[in-house]
């Protein structure tokens, strides 16, 4: 077995393969499943205005059929387990992953190399696909509660990388060749730019072992470096629509992924939208019954985030709830959060993020993220310590800081215009 380095820290252990591959896996004795997925380094800032869609398109076509097995054999080879076999594709990774009980391990390594090594990327499975994702990019317009992400994105970063959607357009779709998503896998799905992550129930000589003789033979070339996506300043923007309701969001550029306030981010968008007892939710929600779905969320990237706030409205109410929640985020700014607002949002935090890593799942996809964003695996106990640290002072300070300037407003529906003239 060809590999360079095993080291096992705590919990979470580490190889590298002969190719460079990055190998992390953590050991669950109490689950009988395993999730493995391998992510590659390579999305939507990897693209351009003119191949916007690719990194997208690319996940879809590797299920199409490899050198030695079609989509149907692939399929049925999971589904003849009970496993999962899926991927996914944001403005920054691609991955692909799958769950399986432990004994069958095997086969999802096979199947995870098969499809990102050898997909045949056939003329005419190009073409069908294309008509595929063009057909998911028209529902997804015909869903603004969905779009309306992507619409504030693109305000928040115009001409910019991560502004571009992750579907592309069905024009952009339209013009990509096979010769374009082909040199676009060639130059990103190699073990330069990939991480194999695992967690369950495993042992770590047997997946290393397995990772060797199924991802050793993957390129090693792709250890370049990745564009820096930057933000410029936010471009209010809004389409009207006939729609039954009106979706709003209200956004400000925020901090990266890796940033040392990420803790607080984190407190101020659960004190702001992130549970029911939530300020937005109380008010908008409870109080004056404005809403079915007020929610707030952080996004951090490499070297960016937003901090955005959702409401689904009626077109007639849409005003009245926007008003309350700008009131609501500027008092944050001002004026911080009450003590017990702050305890309950911290305790949430941390009770979410527990009971969600009882789940192979959600553990693996932090062993990865982790790896790519920071460099390091963060423990619970860090984690939950960094939390616990947050004060009134800093979600405050973060407020004043996000919310205080570049503040847009971003809509959907029959009076958007109406809704964006703040």
């Amino acid at each position: 077995m060809a590999v360079i380095a095993i080291e096992v820290r705590d919990a979470v252990n580490r190889a590298v393969l002969s190719n460079g591959l990055r190998v992390i896996w953590e050991k669950m004795p109490a689950v009988r499943s395993v999730a493995v997925g391998v992510w590659f380094d390579v999305g939507v800032v990897n693209e351009t205005p003119a191949t916007n869609g690719v990194s997208h398109l690319l996940e879809h076509l590797v299920f199409r059929g490899t050198e030695t097995r079609d989509s149907v054999e692939i399929s049925r080879a999971m589904d003849e387990v009970g496993g999962v076999l899926d991927g996914f594709t944001d403005h920054e990774n691609t991955m692909y992953y799958a769950r399986v009980l432990d004994e069958h391990i095997e086969l999802a390594l096979d199947l995870l190399s098969d499809i990102t090594i050898n997909a045949r990327l056939a003329p005419d499975d190009v073409e069908k696909e294309k008509r595929v994702v063009k057909e998911e990019i028209r529902a997804y317009e015909d869903s603004p509660s969905d779009r309306i992400h992507d619409v504030i994105g693109a305000n928040l970063f115009p001409d910019n990388l991560l502004g571009m959607p992750v579907l592309g357009t069905t024009g952009t779709v339209s013009a990509l060749s096979r010769d374009a998503v082909t040199d676009y896998r060639d130059a990103g799905y190699n073990a330069g730019r990939a991480l194999l992550c695992a967690a369950g129930h495993i042992e770590g000589d047997e997946l290393v072992g397995l990772a060797e003789k199924y991802f050793g033979r993957m390129s090693a070339d792709g250890t370049g470096g990745r564009p820096r996506a930057t933000a410029r300043n936010a471009v209010p923007r809004s389409l009207v629509k006939d729609t039954e309701q009106l979706h709003l969001c209200i956004g400000a550029r925020s901090i990266p992924y890796g940033h040392s306030d990420r803790y607080v981010a984190a407190v101020l968008t659960t004190a702001l939208g992130g549970n029911a007892s939530s300020r937005l939710f109380e008010k908008i929600r409870d109080r004056y019954g404005l809403a079915y779905s007020v929610y707030c969320y952080g996004q951090g990237y490499r070297d960016a985030g937003v901090m955005v706030v959702y409401i689904g409205t009626a077109p007639e109410t849409a005003v009245e709830a926007r008003d309350h929640a700008l009131a609501e985020v500027d008092d944050v700014a001002k004026n911080g959060l009450a003590p017990e607002e702050l305890s309950r949002a911290k305790e949430c935090l941390k009770g979410n993020l527990m009971l969600a890593l009882e789940g192979t799942a959600a553990r693996v996809s932090r062993l990865a993220k982790q790896e790519l964003f920071l460099g390091r695996q963060v423990s619970l106990e860090e984690t939950c310590a960094g939390v616990d640290a947050v004060t009134g002072d800093d979600v405050t300070r973060l407020a004043t800081d996000v919310f205080g300037e570049g503040l847009t407003v971003t809509a959907i529906g029959p009076n958007a215009e109406e809704v964006c003239d703040i």
